[in-house]
């Protein structure tokens, strides 16, 4: 192959490993490292993941996927990366179409702008 072969390739590449590196920073792909297949988060590293704080975690376990580290009701609570990546990405606003936007209601005021009044004097 000549030089300029490989350029469009190693372009190609770079981004794809560009592109790769941002949905990452954006929580909408999970990486893997080689060997594990799923990774297990603590109740600290959910709310960080997540912006919040433990206690909205715990409130929000279930709903969260969170599972226990035994039977107890004290048990450690363990999360999913991927379930919490999952959750995120379905919690994501997406801007909406102009045409299914929800229309604004307008104000009486907006409503009467430009309109011209009847003039009304009230008797008595």
């Amino acid at each position: 192959m000549t030089k300029d072969a490989a350029s469009p390739l190693n372009d190609a590449r770079a981004i794809a490993e560009a592109l790769a590196d941002v949905l990452a920073e954006r929580g909408l792909v999970v990486e893997r490292t080689a060997g594990s297949a799923t990774r297990v988060l603590g109740v600290g590293e959910v709310a960080r993941l997540l912006g919040r704080r433990p206690a909205w975690v715990y409130e929000h376990a279930a709903e969260l996927g969170a599972f226990r580290f035994g039977n107890g009701p004290k048990a450690r609570l363990g999360f999913d990366l991927a379930s919490i990546e999952r959750w995120k990405r379905g919690r994501q606003i997406h801007s909406p179409d102009s045409e299914s936007a929800p229309s604004r209601r307008r104000s009486r005021q907006e409503g009467l702008r430009g309109v011209k009044l009847i003039p009304y004097e009230a008797s008595g």
